[in-house]
Formats: C-alpha cells, sequence, structure tokens
C-alpha cells in the first residue's frame, strides 16, 4: 500500500511538474520587455500588453495574451508585455492612462488598439492589417522620442521622491511636514553645491575673474594712451645739431 501510494504520489508530481512546465514554456513565448531590451521592437511587428501585476482587467486577459503568443511562434509577429509598476522608463514613455493598454508597433511606426479584447479578435487585427485603420502616433508622442525620455526621466523622479517621503514617514516616522521640507531642500541644497563647484571648476581653468575696479583702471589707461599726442621724430643728420651748437 505504502508502495502504491508512493507511485501514486510521484504521477502526480511528474504530471504536476510537466503542467508547469508547459506553463512556463507557454509564458516563454511572450517577451518581457524592459529598458535593456526595448530595442527589440525598432524592427518587425510587435503587439504590446501594458499592465499591472494587481490589475484584475490584466488578469482576465493573461490566458488569452499568452494565447496568442503560442499562436505567433511561426509567425512573423512579435508577443510582449510591459509591467509599468516595474520602474522601466520604456514603461512611463508609453504614457500609459488606463490598463491594460494595448500597443501596435511595426517598423518604429506607432498606433493604440482599442478593439475587442479576446485572442480572436486580436488574430483578425494582426492578419488583416488592422494597423493601417488607426492614426499614428504623433512624433512627439512615440516612446523613444525626446519629448517622452524627458517625461519619462521626471516622471521617475517623481515616483523616487514619493517612495523617499514613505520611507521617512513610515519607516522612520518623520512628521509629514518635517519630510515635505527635507524633499524641498534636498534639490535646493544639491542645485548650490552644483553651481559653486562649476564655479570652483571654471576658477582653476580659466583663472580667477579680476574685480570690476582693477578691470576699469586698465580700460582708462588704454584710452589715456591712445589719446595722448605722437611725439614728433628727429629726422635732422646727426652731425647737424653739433654745428648749430657751436
Amino acid at each position: 500500500k505504502l508502495r502504491g501510494k508512493y507511485h501514486i504520489s510521484s504521477g502526480i508530481n511528474a504530471e504536476y511538474g510537466g503542467l508547469l512546465l508547459c506553463i512556463g514554456l507557454a509564458s516563454a513565448k511572450v517577451t518581457k520587455l524592459t529598458d535593456d531590451n526595448r530595442d527589440l521592437v525598432l524592427t518587425g511587428e510587435w503587439f504590446i500588453k501594458a499592465y499591472a501585476p494587481w490589475c484584475g482587467a490584466c488578469k482576465s486577459i493573461a490566458a488569452s495574451w499568452t494565447q496568442l503568443g503560442e499562436w505567433s511562434l511561426d509567425k512573423e509577429y512579435n508577443i510582449a508585455e510591459i509591467d509599468i509598476t516595474a520602474g522601466h522608463n520604456f514603461a512611463n514613455e508609453l504614457l500609459v492612462t488606463k490598463i491594460p493598454s494595448l500597443f501596435h508597433v511595426k517598423n518604429g511606426v506607432w498606433t493604440s488598439y482599442s478593439g475587442a479584447r479576446n485572442s480572436d479578435a486580436w488574430k483578425k487585427f494582426l492578419t488583416g492589417n488592422g494597423s493601417e485603420g488607426l492614426e499614428p502616433m504623433p512624433w512627439y508622442r512615440k516612446p523613444g522620442s525626446q519629448p517622452m525620455r524627458i517625461l519619462s526621466y521626471m516622471m521617475g523622479f517623481a515616483l523616487k521622491v514619493q517612495e523617499m517621503h514613505e520611507r521617512l514617514t513610515k519607516q522612520y516616522n518623520v512628521p509629514t511636514p518635517l519630510s515635505v521640507g527635507i524633499l524641498i531642500l534636498l534639490p535646493v541644497i544639491a542645485l548650490i553645491t552644483l553651481f559653486l563647484m562649476v564655479v570652483y571648476f571654471v576658477h582653476i581653468v580659466l583663472g580667477k575673474p579680476k574685480p570690476a575696479s582693477e578691470i576699469g583702471k586698465q580700460q582708462a589707461r588704454k584710452r589715456t594712451l591712445s589719446t595722448q599726442p605722437a611725439e614728433p621724430a628727429d629726422n635732422s643728420p646727426a652731425g647737424e645739431g653739433t654745428k648749430k651748437d657751436q
């Protein structure tokens, strides 16, 4: 009996392990986009899902998205997803206003998908070139453009400030007004320090600037010298003056 239980248990474990392996392989059909591999979307055709792990609507389409990834294995379409809560600059550049959000990219042309949320609709969208009927993103709105990169850095900085505020108030029990004051003063101190470092570097490279009074005196001396009449040159022979004196 014990041996039979062992064999049954082993079979269940093997079957469960195989199921986990299949799930792992299936999830590998969907590319996980990060800041490190974001350049992948610059070439080819991509269908991207922006999601958050806690989002119920994102969870409801997760299985269909995995099915779409399996379906695309022998095709030219690339299925990907990005976690907007992971702190990636690429996710910030997408400027997601609702989740899940779906984006289509083909040869650098970005469009937003707003159709049905099921694998059949997505397959029809991809095979029927559905992106051609959508309005492309303007250059300043596309991820990777300079405006989006600047906005991404600003959003990342704001998130860091929020994290520091929560750490000060929750972990170190700092009062909220004091925490806000610290977070306001820190950038000011950093800017002043940076300015002083630049001034010090300029003094080392170019030398210490002269006082304004000394510069004024030098300019006045030059003007005086330039206005004085030049002395006439003595063109007489050297011995002529000696004869007249005699």
